[in-house]
């Protein structure tokens, strides 16, 4: 796929599977938003004060993002997204817009505790490579 056409399908996508490569990977469901400008995929991690899942996290992390759709046998998408996870401060208005536009919702009952117990911090995933595959037309 052109990097126009890999840009394209994860601004459209907006869910995926995120592995992080840390001492013990783990991989997770997340919702995410493309900025097209930067290249990066925007993630907003939610937990609560007593969970270990992001605690392994820091500015260097490797990672892997799975995006992919399949319509049936012979109409498929891919994309596989390497790089480096990258805390960032609360992100401008334009890329938080973008990302409510983008990334799929999901209900808070994932989570045990209420939405106004959880904490939220947003990270970047920087990218090493990036490829994309979809079915021939």
């Amino acid at each position: 796929m052109s990097d126009e056409s890999v840009a394209a399908f994860l601004q459209s996508r907006g869910d995926g599977v995120l592995t992080l490569h840390g001492d013990t990977p783990t991989s997770l469901p997340v919702s995410f938003g493309f900025d097209s400008e930067t290249g990066r995929c925007l993630f907003q991690f939610l937990s609560h004060s007593d969970s270990e899942k992001w605690a392994e996290l820091d500015d260097q992390t490797p990672a892997t993002l799975v995006a992919y759709d399949v319509t049936d046998p012979d109409d498929w998408t891919s994309v596989v997204f390497d790089g480096v996870l990258e805390e960032v401060p609360v992100p401008c208005e334009e890329k938080r817009e973008a990302y409510v536009d983008q990334a799929t919702p999901i209900g808070m009952s994932v989570f045990d505790a209420a939405g106004a117990d959880l904490d939220a911090a947003w990270f970047e995933l920087r990218p090493t490579e990036v490829s994309g595959r979809q079915s021939p037309t």
